[in-house]
């Protein structure tokens, strides 16, 4: 096995690493969704997980690419050069998902999370649309509704805390989701920015791989 291809294999490991971590860190606000009433839909913690990120941008999009690069571990699968050539070309795919999941993830930070709408802000007030995602430079990037006290809502209107209680029996209040949704964008921003690192990098091992030429040519 060559460098190229040992390298794949190993991307491969990291490839899929990193597509478990953001779908689960999709999945997260989704769940704590559910859990606050029994119902989805009904109160999400963003507009933006929904849009799911994580699950197929980060997720989806990138597992052709690792399928196809721990097949550099058997035998006549990727040891080729088109089979190294086809690992780089999948990994375009790769590219597109975590970039998307990038560009969704700033929206999503750079928004704020409903809670900061009111106690009974839904879907409904969401009027993000898939044409935004091209549109980042346009996007007023400022975070002080999580620096500042006062730019996140924090009171209903009787002026009692904003708590959501969940069907568990607890409760989360607006502290509890605004730094839910911190935490699940932050890190599906970076582990975005991962995948485009590791997917490029195995542009480079596949084009190599194809050039320069495979284990099984030179047994040959």
């Amino acid at each position: 096995m060559t460098c190229c291809e040992g390298f794949t294999s190993c991307n491969g490991f990291v490839l899929l690493s990193l597509c478990v971590i953001a779908t689960v860190l999709n999945l997260v606000p989704m769940f704590a969704d559910y859990a606050m009433d029994g119902f989805l839909f009904r109160h999400p913690v963003s507009c933006f997980e929904w849009w799911l990120p994580g699950v197929v941008g980060g997720g989806i999009l990138v597992l052709p690419s690792v399928a196809m690069a721990f097949a550099a571990k058997k035998q006549g699968s990727c040891n080729s050069r088109c089979g190294m050539l086809f690992s780089a070309c999948l990994c375009v795919f790769s590219v597109i998902g975590a970039i998307y999941c990038l560009l969704v993830s700033l929206f999503a930070l750079g928004t704020g999370p409903l809670i900061c709408q009111g106690a009974d802000a839904s879907l409904s007030s969401c009027n993000f649309t898939i044409k935004d995602i091209g549109s980042l430079s346009e996007l007023n990037f400022d975070i002080s509704w999580y620096l500042n006290e006062d730019g996140c809502w924090n009171r209903t209107e009787d002026g009692t805390e904003g708590n959501r209680i969940l069907s568990a029996g607890l409760e989360l209040d607006k502290d509890e989701l605004v730094n839910l949704h911190v935490v699940t964008f932050t890190g599906l921003a970076a582990v975005s920015l991962l995948e485009v690192l590791f997917s490029l990098l195995q542009v480079l091992a596949g084009i190599g791989g194809c050039v320069c030429g495979t284990s099984k040519r030179r047994e040959q």
